[in-house]
């Protein structure tokens, strides 16, 4: 007859949690999609086991570098696209997000894809929210990427 503590182990592998854990594995899918979204010299950041990126930013696992997203060891506008994929934790950690925005803000110089659930967080000037892409629902979310590309201001616009 088997140990209580070894069926209630057996038994716990097999909850939802463990499934829900794997939804958050990119698909073939939306790998090939991010590919075609991403432009030149690429960021990763918060890449978990990913290969995906030039350069891959995680404080766990085996990144290039391992490193706090708010406080990246980069130097400004080293990346011409900056894509994350960040814990969908929800308002508690809302101050601690702009911090984010404002180093993804820093060392990118053109794109960055930001995969988010129901939220959306607006960048600053001159960064503008050129697309959304809805990719599959993971209950009770959805599964967002936006697609955001920095508008450099014309010349034409300081000459009268």
């Amino acid at each position: 007859m088997p140990d209580k503590k070894q069926g209630s182990k057996s038994k716990l592998r097999d909850q939802p949690v463990t499934l829900f854990r794997e939804a958050w594995v990119w698909s073939q899918k939306e790998t090939m999609l991010l590919k075609k979204l991403c432009v030149g010299f690429t960021l990763h950041l918060c890449c978990g086991r990913s290969k995906f990126g030039d350069v891959r930013i995680d404080i766990q696992h085996r990144p290039d570098i391992k490193a706090d997203i708010h406080y990246l060891p980069l130097k400004s506008q080293t990346f011409d696209t900056t894509i994350i994929d960040p814990p969908w934790y929800g308002p508690q950690t809302w101050p601690r997000f702009e911090q984010m925005i404002k180093e993804l803000t820093r060392v990118t110089k053109r794109r960055i894809i930001i995969i988010l659930g129901n939220l959306i967080y607006l960048l600053p000037k001159p960064w503008t929210l050129t697309k959304i892409y809805i990719l599959k629902k993971i209950s009770p979310q959805i599964k967002h990427v936006y697609l955001w590309e920095k508008k450099d201001r014309l010349i034409t616009e300081f000459i009268n």
